[in-house]
């Protein structure tokens, strides 16, 4: 954990940590003066002095809490103000003015009980004392610290308000014994929420913002042996360590929640539906979210399927109790779409083996549910749900393990594929499915071969490619039949058109050219092994060259360098060295220059002596490296050169 938290080190079960008054609290001054504005600290004092000087007077207090209740509303308005001026800055500014508040509210509190045991006041009737903090005001300082993105440092500081708040009610607590113990702030749903959340969100923050002490330190040790093994870093750690920190947190809320039951049950006045502290699945889906965000490791997501299994528990423990409502039982915990995506996205980012089977047998389980029916919320999976485990097997196949002989990442790919043909056959059986393949369905499907390198990969890429294409013709054929029905239908069928863009050709041409190594064994010097191999990639090369001809023909997207070079590359690897391969190479440099650049911007950030000259078209300093690497003769390199030179001043204009 990082030591910047200060103060702030307690465990959540040593309770003693948490007897600490406000007066105690130390605080960042550099950051707390950093956007100090002195008028905002005196509208809150000004109220506070105020209020203490009544009581100094002897004078009866007149604890109306209409007339007090803006002094509360104006203290949570300002830390609003400072929120959205300064969010980082403005827990530190809450924080101290809370505590100054908290200190006159005690000061109110003695000059009532004074009240209550004068002589005078016997007869009369004392009003309440008047309350200037409010749970409400004690949350709202929680949830700045939760929006400041100070990682584990403020999920510190708001889980110890909750904690603050918590003691003040217990009966160890000197505040307890006293008779105004009943007005002090007690914790609510939505303060443990927002600590929950502080927490969660400080999980992510510290996964993603390694300490600059110890990342230096992280990474590789090495083995007796002197082979170099991983070991987890510390942001890992420290994400880790935030997420279970939520968990224990949310742990802890189940109980305050049962232990409101038994006290209700003795009284006769059992409801597991209705208890104040009841965490509830919006509750849950913060922790679980912890778990899936930071992920990365197999423990990280055996918790968050723990976590669903009590979900499912206590949803079939409450259902029993829970009222309904027209035949649908109203239980707070009850997972959901969102529940079961993120459990999927918690496996989904395991570094194993088994981390995109378990993501895809959940993925299965969550169809089957949704088919069953009769669950009372909405867990029909959507696409995203087909897009993380497909993701995840395509990042096994990225990422091969030493000693695989390609076995492995062809059944990952091939799983890929048999989730895309899965979509592709939902969205057939009903026109209304929200499960359709997108650009990025068959984007990732298209990556998960590419990388493979298997014999197989071309065909396969080149297979997924025209059937990008059909898709999206057959998208723009709905959107026109579309255009004469309402609006509502045409936006619907508008919003899952398929278009394939240059980069997908691209990825088909480069996954060719890079395929040199497919058919025989180059090893065998026999002309029956140079034959088949002289057939392979010549196959695949009319793989590359097809690809290259549908992009020229498309509507929707046109040629770039990227796809010249990578088409004179597939020649220079795929077709044996000869005359015939010369011309080739020269006929698709021609067709490059001659070919008109595509007008959209370009996402790559080009210096200038990478881009294309006016009147190149589709030329620039790769193409050129490409080509002379393809034409071993100087003189016919010369000459194309200065043929392209010739055409290239002519279409700019230049003498």
């Amino acid at each position: 954990m990082k030591s910047g938290a200060g103060n702030n080190n307690f465990s959540l079960h040593n309770s003693s940590h948490y007897h600490v008054s406000f007066s105690t609290i130390s605080f960042d001054e550099n950051v707390f003066n950093s956007n100090a504005s002195p008028s905002s600290y005196e509208s809150v004092d000004s109220q506070s002095s105020s209020l203490k000087q009544s009581p100094t007077q002897n004078k009866p207090i007149t604890p109306q809490l209409s007339e007090d209740a803006p002094s509360s509303q104006k203290f949570q308005q300002q830390i609003q103000q400072w929120v959205s001026t300064n969010p980082k800055t403005a827990p530190y500014k809450a924080e101290e003015s809370l505590a100054r508040l908290w200190v006159e509210q005690q000061d109110l509190f003695r000059q009532w009980e004074q009240q209550q045991t004068q002589p005078s006041s016997a007869d009369a009737s004392v009003s309440p004392p008047t309350i200037l903090l409010t749970t409400e005001a004690v949350n709202l300082v929680i949830q700045a610290w939760c929006n400041s993105n100070k990682g584990e440092i403020a999920a510190e500081r708001a889980e110890r308000l909750l904690r603050w708040m918590e003691d003040l009610h217990s009966p160890d607590s000197d505040s307890s014994r006293h008779a105004w113990s009943s007005f002090l702030p007690k914790p609510n749903y939505q303060s443990y929420a927002t600590a929950i959340d502080a927490w969660s969100r400080s999980a992510v923050y510290e996964s993603a913002h390694p300490s600059p002490v110890s990342s230096s330190s992280s990474g590789t040790e090495t083995k007796s042996g002197g082979r170099a093994k991983n070991v987890i870093s510390h942001a890992t750690k420290a994400g880790f360590e935030c997420a279970k920190r939520a968990e224990d947190l949310l742990m802890h809320m189940q109980r305050m929640h049962e232990q409101q039951l038994q006290m209700t049950e003795k009284d006769g006045q059992f409801d597991a539906y209705n208890s104040e502290l009841q965490p509830d699945t919006r509750v849950f889906n913060l922790v679980l979210k912890a778990w899936s965000i930071f992920g990365g490791t197999k423990a990280s997501a055996i918790r968050a399927m723990r976590i669903l299994d009590l979900m499912q528990e206590l949803h079939h423990g409450q259902s029993m109790n829970a009222p309904e409502w027209q035949g649908i039982v109203l239980s707070k915990v009850q997972p959901n779409l969102q529940t079961y995506k993120l459990v999927i996205d918690a496996w989904a980012h395991v570094h194993t083996v088994e981390g995109p089977g378990r993501a895809e047998e959940i993925l299965r389980h969550l169809l089957s549910l949704s088919k069953a029916g009769n669950l009372g919320v909405e867990i029909m999976p959507d696409v995203e749900c087909f897009h993380i485990v497909m993701k995840a097997h395509a990042e096994s196949v990225r990422k091969r393990r030493k000693g695989d002989d390609g076995s492995a990442a062809v059944e990952r790919a091939q799983k890929v594929t048999a989730l895309l043909d899965w979509m592709e056959l939902l969205a057939l059986r009903s026109a209304t499915s929200k499960i359709r393949p997108t650009t990025e369905s068959y984007r990732i499907a298209l990556s998960a071969w590419v990388w493979s390198n298997h014999v197989d990969a071309p065909k396969e890429a080149e297979s997924i490619l025209y059937r990008m294409i059909r898709s999206c013709d057959v998208n723009n054929r709905d959107a026109k039949n579309a255009a004469g029905n309402d609006a509502i239908t045409k936006n619907k069928s508008d919003s899952w058109v398929v278009r394939p863009e240059t980069r997908d050709f691209n990825t088909v041409i480069n996954c060719c050219s890079f395929a040199r190594k497919v058919g025989a064994d180059p090893s065998e010097e026999d002309d029956d092994s140079l034959l088949q191999r002289q057939i392979a990639h010549h196959e695949i090369f009319d793989i590359a060259g097809g690809a290259l001809d549908a992009l020229l023909s498309s509507p929707y997207a046109q040629a770039d360098p990227a796809s010249f070079a990578g088409i004179i590359r597939a020649c220079l690897n795929l077709l044996p060295n000869t005359d015939h391969r010369d011309d080739r190479v020269i006929e698709l440099f021609r067709s490059a220059y001659r070919t008109p650049p595509s007008e959209a911007p370009s996402s790559r950030i080009l210096s200038t002596r990478m881009r294309a000259p006016p009147g190149a078209g589709c030329v620039d300093a790769n193409v050129l490296r490409q080509l002379r690497h393809a034409l071993p003769s100087t003189e016919d390199y010369i000459r194309v050169r200065e043929e392209f030179e010739k055409y290239r001043h002519l279409n700019a204009g230049e003498e």
